[in-house]
């Protein structure tokens, strides 16, 4: 399995807050099944800790795979952010190629504040776009916006856009209004990606473990498989995530 969002490096934004930690949930992830993290500090977020392409980023991501081979962790672990799409530079960052994609695809991990409102992500997220990348939208269903109407989720989702739910909201871990509309957005297959966000090693941690028997008892395996293998395996590969009609007709 492939976990696309993860706030794993140790010591740049809210995640692992020690080496230590992050190769605890590194080496969870692996007993867990998931080969393969996409590493996604929050960038633009902190303007002390932008987390932007450059060296910088590039020296701590080098850091902490040398320290997983170090440690014998047989975890791949593949470049990216999650970035803050802030009106006052987001244009600058697109235009400039700021922006560390996932694993340099055209792939963008964005994210809102949860009160935004939806005319406002639509428009970050079609300026995002028009930059030549595919938003990948993080955690929808924690936005106000779509937890009052699914159908702002179903226009993103219409233009292409990846739609990724958080493992967490599906649990019911990140509160109640999450963990309805990530059931709804589910239950609609308005949904190409789940991942861990994972934050630490016990409030939020990596692995889908725990998510599994929920999914088992809710979607045709097909659709697991697309949402925890094949579609990461899209976006990590650079290629285009095919859309089948049963995404549309609720079959799943």
């Amino acid at each position: 399995m492939i976990d696309l969002h993860c706030h794993i490096i140790p010591m740049v934004d809210d995640g692992a807050q020690s080496a230590e930690v992050a190769c605890r949930m590194a080496l969870h992830a692996v007993r867990s099944g998931v080969d393969t993290i996409v590493a996604t500090p929050h960038a633009n977020l902190d303007p002390d800790q932008p987390n932007l392409r450059g060296h910088r980023y590039d020296e701590f991501f080098s850091l902490f795979r040398a320290l997983l081979r170090q440690h014998g962790i047989p975890l791949r672990l593949l470049p990216g952010t999650e970035l803050f799409a802030h009106p006052n530079n987001l244009d600058r960052l697109l235009r400039d190629r700021r922006v560390v994609t996932l694993n340099h695809s055209r792939y963008l991990l964005t994210e809102f504040r949860f009160h935004s409102r939806g005319s406002e992500i639509t428009a970050a997220l079609d300026r995002i776009a028009r930059y030549g990348y595919v938003p990948v939208v993080a955690h929808p269903e924690r936005y106000t916006a779509v937890q009052n109407d699914a159908r702002l989720a179903a226009q993103w989702f219409a233009k292409g856009y990846i739609l990724q739910l958080n493992k967490g909201s599906l649990l019911g871990r990140l509160g109640a209004a999450a963990e309805r509309s990530s059931h709804e957005l589910l239950s609609l297959g308005l949904a190409h990606v789940i991942a861990s966000d994972a934050h630490d090693t016990q409030y939020r941690p990596t692995g889908f473990v725990s998510l599994l028997p929920f999914l088992e008892r809710r979607c045709a395996p097909e659709y697991i498989e697309l949402l925890l293998e094949t579609n990461p395996q899209h976006i990590i590969a650079d290629e285009p995530i095919p859309v089948p009609d049963t995404y549309s007709d609720r079959r799943w």
